[in-house]
């Protein structure tokens, strides 16, 4: 061997161990980042990509973003347990609730995902595989059926309420967000999925809260005309109980 060929060859070989090295390092960093946030295989739910960042969902609807591939995070779970079914997002096999023939994945929250396109036999398969072939007469849970009104018209919405030790509401998550409610609040759905209206509305007006919790509690129904200082709109609200502790709400710009 030629002293430029030596070169190269010690050139390559130290190349791949910074690799190599690198990559342990990854690994170490993203199990201790795990570790400090309560993350682990068993409370995952799915991991997708929003913004260039990385968005993995807990089962307690927590989500934490992080600036690293996919695949970095999928290398410290079990293959056997999360799938890749589409460019970016990656779901837990126990957390799905259904595969609909046209490869939209229904997560055990009520998130829905489409597969590709371009192999609808394996969600068939991966359908079959799992258990879900039979689906289609196991009674839909609340959030489930939710998902036949991602493209409704009408902004659409349910929230679960959250109260105190005295039974008084304090507060309420957004549960479920169709695609035309974004339009309405002008927030994207994945920013207030599961999170606190307080959280996503930081000047929020508590005035809502006593309606909802009325309607989460006794199964009431109220129509609201009301100005939303969040959004700046006036909106009527037409609202009921879609489950104990649960307010579903269909939302109206009105005239101004």
């Amino acid at each position: 061997m030629n002293f430029s060929k030596f070169i190269a060859y010690t050139n390559r070989l130290c190349y791949t161990k910074q690799i190599k090295r690198k990559g342990a390092d990854a690994v170490t960093n993203l199990n201790t980042y795990f570790q400090k946030h309560g993350l682990c295989a068993e409370n995952i739910l799915y991991i997708y990509r929003r913004d260039r960042k990385t968005v993995i969902k807990r089962m307690d609807g927590e989500e934490f973003a992080l600036f690293i591939p996919i695949s970095s995070i999928l290398a410290v779970l079990p293959e056997c347990e999360f799938l890749n079914i589409s460019k970016g997002t990656v779901v837990c096999r126990s957390h799905i609730v259904n595969i609909s023939s046209d490869g939209v994945y229904t997560m055990s929250d009520g998130r829905t995902f489409q597969g590709r396109k371009r192999d609808m036999s394996s969600h068939r398969r991966l359908s079959a595989e799992i258990g879900l072939t039979n689906t289609k007469h196991r009674p839909l849970s609340m959030l489930e059926k939710c998902s036949l009104l991602d493209n409704m018209p009408l902004a659409f919405c349910v929230i679960e309420l959250v109260f105190n030790e005295d039974g008084h509401g304090v507060d309420f998550i957004f549960r479920y967000c169709n695609a035309e409610m974004a339009n309405v609040e002008g927030v994207p759905v994945e920013e207030m999925l599961n999170r606190s209206f307080y959280k996503v509305f930081p000047n929020g007006d508590k005035k809502w809260l006593v309606p909802y919790a009325d309607i989460a509690l006794n199964g009431t129904k109220h129509t609201l005309h009301d100005y939303s200082p969040e959004i700046g709109k006036n909106l009527i609200i037409h609202c009921y109980q879609p489950e104990p502790g649960y307010c579903a709400c269909v939302l109206q710009v009105a005239d101004q």
